[in-house]
Formats: structure tokens, C-alpha cells, sequence
């Protein structure tokens, strides 16, 4: 039995994704169009693009492809653009190979299309634990953005582990911050602060391994 249109293009999304975490571990906030150009030009491999009006969504979206990186597109966050099928099926149209929500049912939705996916999960307090966990559990995201970023290390190791694969995120100020986020066991960490954009991944997962060593002792 053939497989379909759909899941030939997840498939190929998700190849490319694992293939730009492999040379990254840094991930790109691209906040806005202006961004787009600085994200081209840096190490980053991956970016979380949102802000994106409706008016600039087909060009950005060129942009970005042209620029021959993996990005999700942050559909929450871009006035104009409803949250529904409708604005997956327009997004998919334009070829934009990731999607990111906080919603459980357009993360569902975007893997039915062929899209990769990223569920971003806010740790507010202990208690929404357990509902962030169960709601993930629905969706299957191929990626969590869990934020913030100063949270993660206060949650439970077996939580973060039922929380992964994910992406630390929000206050990623220091090439510390991702470096720990790695020990941490996240893929990589997620920061609007573009000379973080050009640390070498090798020189981050050393330290990790430091990090994680020094944890041990």
C-alpha cells in the first residue's frame, strides 16, 4: 500500500529537521520579518518564526524557504491568520514545512497535512503539569517548546522526560542557559538574541557533557 501525499511530506519534514538539529543547537526566535535576513546569515539551522502578518505571509515564507533552513511558523501569534484547518491548508499551500501552537487540535490537525509540529507547552506552576503531560499525549507533537526557560530545570527529571523531545525556550539569555538546557536533556534552546544564533553547536554540547558530568560527581 502507497503511502500518501501527507505522510511522504512529513517523512521528508521530519528527515530535514532531524538533519538541522545535527549541525545546531541553537534555534532561531525570528520575531517579525526583519529578523529573516540576520537568521540566513547565522549558524542557526532551525528557526520559530512568529508576528507574521497576514499581508507579508506568502513573501516572508519565500524568504525563508529561498534561505534553504527548516522553520516552523508560529500560527498563534500572526494577526489575520485564523486557527483553524483553513489557515493549516493555506499554510501547507505556501510549502511551510513546520507549524507551532499551543492548541492540542491544530497540532493534530498539521500532522494530518503533512506538516511537522511543535505544541508550545507555558509551565506556569506546578499543577498545570500534569495537564501540559496529558494534552501532549493527545497531540503527539514532534517537538514541545517548553518555557520558560528558567522552569525547566525545576521540573522532575521522569516529567521532562514524558515532556520530550523538547525545546527549552523564553530567557535564554547566556550561552549557559543553553548549555545547561542540553544537559537538561532538551534538543536545543530557543533565543531572540542573535549572537547566540552563531555558537558553535560542538563548543555547547561539550559543555553539556561538562554540565552533566559535573551533576554526576
Amino acid at each position: 500500500m502507497s503511502e500518501t501525499p501527507e505522510r511522504q511530506n512529513r517523512i521528508a519534514h521530519l528527515n530535514r529537521l532531524r538533519e538541522a538539529f545535527e549541525k545546531s543547537a541553537v534555534v532561531a526566535s525570528v520575531v517579525g520579518r526583519g529578523p529573516v535576513s540576520a537568521f540566513h546569515a547565522s549558524r542557526a539551522q532551525i528557526a520559530v518564526v512568529a508576528s507574521i502578518e497576514l499581508k507579508d505571509m506568502a513573501d516572508v515564507v519565500a524568504e525563508l524557504r529561498d534561505g534553504g533552513k527548516f522553520f516552523f511558523l508560529n500560527i498563534d501569534s500572526c494577526r489575520g491568520l485564523a486557527q483553524d484547518k483553513g489557515a493549516l491548508e493555506y499554510l501547507r499551500s505556501l510549502r511551510v514545512p513546520g507549524v507551532v501552537s499551543t492548541r492540542t487540535a491544530l497540532v493534530e490537525r498539521a500532522k494530518a497535512l503533512g506538516q511537522a509540529t511543535m505544541q508550545k507547552v507555558f509551565v506556569t506552576d506546578r499543577s498545570n503539569l500534569p495537564r501540559s503531560v496529558t494534552s501532549t499525549a493527545m497531540s503527539k507533537p514532534d517537538l514541545l517548546e517548553l518555557m520558560p526557560w528558567p522552569v525547566v530545570p525545576r521540573i522532575e527529571k521522569g516529567v521532562r522526560a514524558e515532556l520530550s523531545p523538547f525545546v527549552a525556550a523564553g530567557f535564554v539569555q547566556r550561552r549557559t542557559d543553553v548549555s545547561l538546557a542540553l544537559a537538561l536533556g532538551a534538543k536545543a534552546a530557543a533565543t531572540s538574541d542573535q549572537a547566540l544564533w552563531d555558537a558553535p553547536a560542538e563548543e555547547l554540547r561539550a559543555a553539556a557533557r561538562a554540565a552533566r558530568a559535573a551533576q554526576q560527581d
